[in-house]
Protein backbone atom coordinates (compact mmCIF):
# COMPACT_ATOMS: atom_id res chain seq x y z
CA UNK A 1 0.00 0.00 0.00
CA UNK A 2 2.04 3.31 -1.15
CA UNK A 3 0.33 5.95 0.68
CA UNK A 4 0.80 3.88 4.10
CA UNK A 5 4.36 2.85 2.88
CA UNK A 6 3.65 -0.88 4.00
CA UNK A 7 4.13 -3.94 2.58
CA UNK A 8 1.72 -6.90 2.11
CA UNK A 9 4.42 -9.47 3.03
CA UNK A 10 7.29 -9.33 5.51
CA UNK A 11 10.43 -8.08 2.87
CA UNK A 12 12.30 -11.50 4.52
CA UNK A 13 9.97 -13.47 2.09
CA UNK A 14 6.07 -13.74 2.07
CA UNK A 15 5.76 -17.79 1.72
CA UNK A 16 8.45 -18.16 4.94
CA UNK A 17 6.11 -15.38 6.73
CA UNK A 18 2.72 -16.74 5.78
CA UNK A 19 3.80 -20.59 6.21
CA UNK A 20 5.24 -20.05 9.36
CA UNK A 21 2.92 -17.64 11.36
CA UNK A 22 -0.32 -19.10 9.57
CA UNK A 23 -0.17 -22.37 8.45
CA UNK A 24 2.69 -23.81 10.59
CA UNK A 25 2.09 -21.84 14.20
CA UNK A 26 -1.89 -21.74 13.96
CA UNK A 27 -3.54 -24.21 11.33
CA UNK A 28 -0.89 -26.92 11.62
CA UNK A 29 -0.97 -26.27 15.99
CA UNK A 30 -4.42 -26.33 16.20
CA UNK A 31 -4.81 -29.77 14.39
CA UNK A 32 -2.13 -30.99 16.22
CA UNK A 33 -3.73 -30.24 19.64
CA UNK A 34 -7.19 -31.87 18.68
CA UNK A 35 -6.55 -35.24 19.47
CA UNK A 36 -10.00 -36.66 18.68
CA UNK A 37 -11.11 -37.12 14.92
CA UNK A 38 -11.26 -33.61 13.29
CA UNK A 39 -12.42 -33.50 9.63
CA UNK A 40 -13.38 -29.87 9.16
CA UNK A 41 -12.17 -26.49 10.61
CA UNK A 42 -13.72 -22.48 10.53
CA UNK A 43 -10.47 -20.22 9.98
CA UNK A 44 -11.53 -16.15 9.89
CA UNK A 45 -8.88 -14.20 8.07
CA UNK A 46 -8.74 -10.35 8.88
CA UNK A 47 -6.83 -9.12 5.37
CA UNK A 48 -7.48 -11.38 2.81
CA UNK A 49 -4.49 -9.58 0.38
CA UNK A 50 -2.36 -11.41 -2.09
CA UNK A 51 -4.29 -13.76 -1.01
CA UNK A 52 -1.51 -16.31 -0.13
CA UNK A 53 -2.75 -17.08 3.05
CA UNK A 54 -5.27 -18.78 1.67
CA UNK A 55 -3.25 -20.30 -0.87
CA UNK A 56 -1.58 -21.82 1.14
CA UNK A 57 -4.65 -23.18 3.47
CA UNK A 58 -6.24 -24.81 0.56
CA UNK A 59 -2.73 -26.48 -0.13
CA UNK A 60 -2.75 -27.87 3.65
CA UNK A 61 -6.57 -29.06 3.17
CA UNK A 62 -5.46 -31.09 0.17
CA UNK A 63 -2.99 -32.91 1.59
CA UNK A 64 -4.27 -33.40 5.30
CA UNK A 65 -7.76 -33.80 4.07
CA UNK A 66 -9.08 -31.67 6.51
CA UNK A 67 -12.62 -29.69 4.97
CA UNK A 68 -11.95 -26.08 5.51
CA UNK A 69 -14.39 -23.09 5.84
CA UNK A 70 -12.17 -19.74 4.89
CA UNK A 71 -13.96 -16.83 5.84
CA UNK A 72 -11.90 -13.46 5.26
CA UNK A 73 -12.17 -9.55 5.10
CA UNK A 74 -10.49 -7.00 2.43
CA UNK A 75 -12.04 -3.96 2.67
CA UNK A 76 -9.57 -3.02 0.18
CA UNK A 77 -9.07 -5.75 -2.42
CA UNK A 78 -6.38 -5.91 -5.05
CA UNK A 79 -7.04 -6.10 -8.74
CA UNK A 80 -6.11 -9.14 -10.53
CA UNK A 81 -3.45 -7.43 -12.49
CA UNK A 82 -1.70 -6.64 -9.35
CA UNK A 83 -2.00 -10.24 -7.95
CA UNK A 84 -0.53 -11.85 -11.50
CA UNK A 85 2.06 -9.20 -10.99
CA UNK A 86 3.07 -10.49 -7.39
CA UNK A 87 3.85 -14.12 -9.53
CA UNK A 88 3.09 -16.19 -6.29
CA UNK A 89 2.94 -19.46 -8.62
CA UNK A 90 6.54 -19.13 -9.40
CA UNK A 91 6.71 -20.64 -5.94
CA UNK A 92 5.59 -24.04 -6.80
CA UNK A 93 3.44 -24.62 -3.43
CA UNK A 94 0.75 -26.42 -5.85
CA UNK A 95 0.75 -27.95 -8.62
CA UNK A 96 -1.93 -25.28 -9.97
CA UNK A 97 -1.41 -22.69 -7.75
CA UNK A 98 -1.66 -20.32 -10.52
CA UNK A 99 -5.47 -21.58 -11.76
CA UNK A 100 -6.35 -21.65 -7.54
CA UNK A 101 -4.97 -18.38 -6.81
CA UNK A 102 -7.32 -16.90 -9.86
CA UNK A 103 -10.19 -18.92 -8.80
CA UNK A 104 -9.08 -17.16 -5.41
CA UNK A 105 -9.22 -13.79 -6.47
CA UNK A 106 -12.45 -13.96 -9.09
CA UNK A 107 -14.72 -15.84 -6.38
CA UNK A 108 -17.71 -13.38 -5.90
CA UNK A 109 -17.80 -11.21 -3.11
CA UNK A 110 -20.14 -12.18 0.00
CA UNK A 111 -21.08 -15.86 -1.70
CA UNK A 112 -19.78 -19.04 -0.38
CA UNK A 113 -17.90 -20.54 -3.36
CA UNK A 114 -16.31 -23.92 -3.12
CA UNK A 115 -12.59 -23.52 -4.47
CA UNK A 116 -11.80 -27.03 -4.09
CA UNK A 117 -13.14 -30.41 -2.83
CA UNK A 118 -11.32 -29.62 0.69
CA UNK A 119 -12.08 -25.78 0.86
CA UNK A 120 -14.85 -23.32 0.47
CA UNK A 121 -14.15 -19.86 0.18
CA UNK A 122 -17.04 -16.61 1.53
CA UNK A 123 -15.27 -13.06 0.80
CA UNK A 124 -16.56 -10.00 2.96
CA UNK A 125 -15.33 -6.65 1.39
CA UNK A 126 -16.10 -4.96 4.37
CA UNK A 127 -14.20 -2.88 7.67
CA UNK A 128 -13.94 -5.00 10.37
CA UNK A 129 -15.78 -2.60 12.43
CA UNK A 130 -18.67 -3.36 10.59
CA UNK A 131 -18.19 -7.24 10.47
CA UNK A 132 -20.73 -8.82 12.47
CA UNK A 133 -19.31 -12.46 12.85
CA UNK A 134 -22.05 -15.42 12.13
CA UNK A 135 -20.50 -18.25 13.25
CA UNK A 136 -17.89 -19.76 15.64
CA UNK A 137 -14.70 -20.13 13.77
CA UNK A 138 -11.33 -22.54 15.71
CA UNK A 139 -8.97 -20.42 13.56
CA UNK A 140 -8.41 -16.70 13.44
CA UNK A 141 -5.46 -15.08 11.34
CA UNK A 142 -5.25 -11.93 12.49
CA UNK A 143 -3.09 -10.30 9.47
CA UNK A 144 -3.83 -6.76 9.44
CA UNK A 145 -1.40 -3.94 8.34
CA UNK A 146 1.02 -3.15 11.13
CA UNK A 147 0.46 -1.16 14.53
CA UNK A 148 2.41 1.74 12.59
CA UNK A 149 -0.02 2.84 9.97
CA UNK A 150 -3.40 0.93 11.78
CA UNK A 151 -2.93 1.03 15.06
CA UNK A 152 -6.95 1.27 15.85
CA UNK A 153 -7.39 -2.28 14.56
CA UNK A 154 -5.12 -3.57 16.98
CA UNK A 155 -7.31 -1.98 20.07
CA UNK A 156 -9.19 -4.06 22.55
CA UNK A 157 -12.73 -3.12 21.34
CA UNK A 158 -11.62 -3.60 17.40
CA UNK A 159 -10.63 -7.35 18.42
CA UNK A 160 -14.04 -7.92 20.30
CA UNK A 161 -16.20 -9.48 17.99
CA UNK A 162 -13.44 -11.96 16.38
CA UNK A 163 -12.32 -13.02 19.64
CA UNK A 164 -15.63 -13.84 20.75
CA UNK A 165 -16.44 -15.60 17.68
CA UNK A 166 -13.68 -18.01 18.50
CA UNK A 167 -14.74 -21.53 19.87
CA UNK A 168 -13.78 -23.32 22.36
CA UNK A 169 -10.58 -24.21 22.17
CA UNK A 170 -9.57 -21.93 19.36
CA UNK A 171 -6.40 -20.65 18.17
CA UNK A 172 -5.41 -17.15 17.08
CA UNK A 173 -2.20 -16.16 15.55
CA UNK A 174 -0.61 -12.87 14.41
CA UNK A 175 2.42 -11.99 13.02
CA UNK A 176 2.43 -9.28 15.93
CA UNK A 177 4.61 -9.70 19.15
CA UNK A 178 3.76 -6.22 20.52
CA UNK A 179 3.21 -5.73 24.32
CA UNK A 180 0.03 -3.60 23.93
CA UNK A 181 -1.24 -6.33 21.11
CA UNK A 182 -0.73 -9.24 23.42
CA UNK A 183 -2.27 -7.38 26.56
CA UNK A 184 -5.81 -6.59 24.37
CA UNK A 185 -5.69 -10.47 24.04
CA UNK A 186 -5.50 -11.00 27.53
CA UNK A 187 -8.30 -8.54 28.26
CA UNK A 188 -10.05 -10.42 26.44
CA UNK A 189 -9.82 -13.26 28.26
CA UNK A 190 -7.32 -14.96 25.56
CA UNK A 191 -4.23 -17.06 26.89
CA UNK A 192 -1.60 -15.51 24.89
CA UNK A 193 2.32 -17.11 24.63
CA UNK A 194 5.14 -15.35 22.70
CA UNK A 195 6.33 -17.91 20.21
CA UNK A 196 9.39 -17.77 17.90
CA UNK A 197 8.64 -15.74 14.68
CA UNK A 198 9.20 -16.16 11.29
CA UNK A 199 12.83 -15.66 9.44
CA UNK A 200 13.78 -12.22 10.32
CA UNK A 201 11.39 -11.47 13.61
CA UNK A 202 12.68 -12.86 16.60
CA UNK A 203 8.67 -13.23 18.24
CA UNK A 204 5.23 -13.89 17.07
CA UNK A 205 1.96 -14.16 19.11
CA UNK A 206 -0.81 -17.06 19.29
CA UNK A 207 -3.52 -16.73 21.44
CA UNK A 208 -5.73 -19.27 22.64
CA UNK A 209 -9.44 -19.92 23.95
CA UNK A 210 -9.61 -22.30 26.72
Amino acid sequence: MEEWDEYYHSMHGAFNEAMHVYVESGLGFWKAENTTIRDSCTIFEMGFGTGLNALLTLEFAASNQINIQYETLEPFPLTLREVQELNFDSLQTLQDSKAFLRKLHLAPWESSVQISSTFSLVKHKILLENFKPQKQYDIIYYDAFGFRVQPEMWSEDTLRPIVEAMAPQGVLVTYSAKGSVRRALEALGLDVFRIEGPPGKREMLRAIRF
